[in-house]
């Protein structure tokens, strides 16, 4: 079942962008993503990410990118500024003062690496199910 297909008022394929160096685990998660009828977008760096954020404005974004921690929380506010979307980050364990920092800078879900491609699915489907009830649930403007 594709949840964001039952919306008639939504006709297009939710936008999911990958933001990654790992070659073999964005071609295994463009594949799955793709399954699930997603539009799928990959960048490898945090600069194209944020423009190709900007242009696209994704329903979810996946960030799994090794840089040290004061970029990837700057990169992680930096997204959210350009999109309503949801923010996934794939990190190495991190403690939870440092998980506060990444949600504080926007980030919907720290994931901690390494991750299962199935698992990580199984998160980004139920996010966008999410984002796409809340956008159902928004009133119609009566006055239009």
């Amino acid at each position: 079942m594709v949840a964001w297909k039952s919306n008639p008022k939504i006709n297009e394929l939710q936008t999911v962008l990958i933001v990654s160096q790992d070659a073999e685990m964005v071609n295994v998660w463009q594949a799955l993503f793709e399954q699930k009828n997603c539009r799928v977008v990959c960048e490898t760096g945090a600069g194209e990410a944020l423009q190709t954020s900007r242009l696209l404005s994704p329903a979810l974004i996946v960030i799994d990118l090794d840089l040290p921690r004061n970029e990837r929380i700057t990169l992680c506010r930096e997204l959210r500024s350009t999109t309503n979307g949801t923010l996934l980050l794939l990190a190495p364990k991190a403690d939870e003062a440092e998980i506060f920092e990444y949600l504080h800078a926007g980030v919907d879900e720290f994931l901690s690496t390494p991750i299962s491609p199935l698992a990580l699915l199984i998160k980004a489907m139920a996010w966008l199910v999410r984002r796409d009830l809340t956008i159902r649930e928004q009133p119609s403007n009566l006055y239009v």
